[in-house]
């Protein structure tokens, strides 16, 4: 499972919704997802993958795409350290 995959699969977990639904959505937004969805999401994923999120990367995460770039790199800035 990707970083995409595994964003889409904690936000239909959190936000109660089907996975199916947030696969079809290229967009947060799309998706249903408001701002202060987005933040219960980060917070759910900090704490399963043991991650947290600088301020400077909330402003531009638009997309499940961009929200897993930024879980990507975190991953790979936690084992390197």
């Amino acid at each position: 499972m990707n970083a995409t995959d595994t964003v889409k699969q904690l936000a239909a977990e959190r936000l109660d919704v089907p996975a199916e639904r947030l696969q079809a959505a290229s967009t947060l937004r799309e998706a249903g997802i408001d701002s202060l969805a987005v933040i219960d999401l980060i917070v759910a994923i900090e704490e399963r993958l043991g991650i947290s999120f600088p301020e400077r990367d909330l402003e531009s995460m638009r997309s499940f795409d961009d929200l897993a770039s930024v879980v990507e790199r975190l991953l790979a800035e936690k084992h390197v350290t």
